[in-house]
């Protein structure tokens, strides 16, 4: 364990978790809460997050659960100054709340890009924006891990453009992030969780979406994408959310920046930067 992450998980701590419903963000909540670390649950379903807010007590962990809009920069503000109230202080937060639709871009609507750039971009801005200006105050060892996806290193991708889209800009975000936070020389750590097959909700992400941004209409050959990429997370290769936790935790723990959980796209990232540097002008 580095001097910058010494004791952030355990007792005394608090994590707030984004997505914290269902998936990884249970999976990470459960997994701070039995560390020792009090835990904040935000989720647009705050009652599913109550659940296992309620869950997480009756093992003896400290937990609570507040329904958010990660969307919304005031809502994001609100859960910050919640978490203060409550606990007086926050030491990691997880950006993980993420939704996806599922078509060709040609058939992909205006709304369409606006609920996930909403979610799963700006949920991160936001997350962003609302803490570490906290953590900045508390002058403490702190970390922050934004969910991207493996699409963040892939970038594009059939029928999941905007998702594509933001997990890239999730990547870019962090990096930039964990540099100037490297320039002000802040003992606050920065990583980036880059999931493959995970057995997670996300396949059925549009319960979450906002009446007033419409139904998705998805084609036929989409819905059949989407069952394909279902079957992946729950098939041989799918992990189970709990195992991606504990990677997520132990990058905390150890200072990692990249959290990555299969070496099967390895190839086909190889392949896209060898691609990029084939078209490189010779230097002169």
């Amino acid at each position: 364990m580095t001097d910058e992450t010494q004791g952030l998980i355990g007792p005394g701590r608090v994590a707030v978790v984004t997505g914290a419903a269902s998936g990884i963000g249970r999976a990470l909540a459960e997994a701070f809460a039995a560390a020792g670390s009090s835990v904040v649950l935000a989720d647009l379903d705050g009652g599913e997050a109550d659940v296992v807010a309620k869950g997480i007590r009756e093992k003896g962990g400290e937990a609570s659960a507040i329904a958010v809009d990660v969307s919304d920069a005031t809502s994001v503000d609100e859960l910050a100054a919640a978490t203060l109230a409550r606990y007086g202080r926050v030491d990691v937060l997880c950006n993980n709340a993420g939704v996806s639709t599922f078509n060709l871009i040609e058939d992909q609507t205006l709304d369409d890009w606006r609920w996930v750039f909403g979610v799963n971009l700006w949920g991160v801005v936001n997350g962003i924006q609302s803490f570490l200006p906290i953590m900045r105050r508390q002058g403490t060892p702190a970390h922050i891990v934004n969910t991207s996806s493996i699409a963040g290193l892939l970038s594009g991708i059939a029928f999941i453009g905007p998702y594509a889209a933001t997990k890239v800009a999730v990547v870019s975000i962090s990096e930039t992030l964990a540099q100037e936070i490297a320039i002000a020389q802040l003992p606050i750590g920065v990583s980036v969780l880059c999931p493959s097959s995970v057995n997670t909700n996300v396949m059925e992400s549009e319960r979450g979406r906002p009446a007033a941004l419409g139904a998705e209409e998805r084609t036929d050959l989409a819905e059949s994408v989407r069952l394909s990429i279902r079957e992946s997370f729950t098939g041989p290769d799918g992990l189970p959310p709990e195992q991606v936790a504990t990677r997520v935790l132990d990058a905390i723990n150890t200072g990692r920046f990249w959290i990555i959980t299969h070496p099967g796209e390895r190839a086909v990232i190889e392949a896209r930067f060898a691609g990029i540097l084939a078209d490189y002008p010779p230097s002169t």
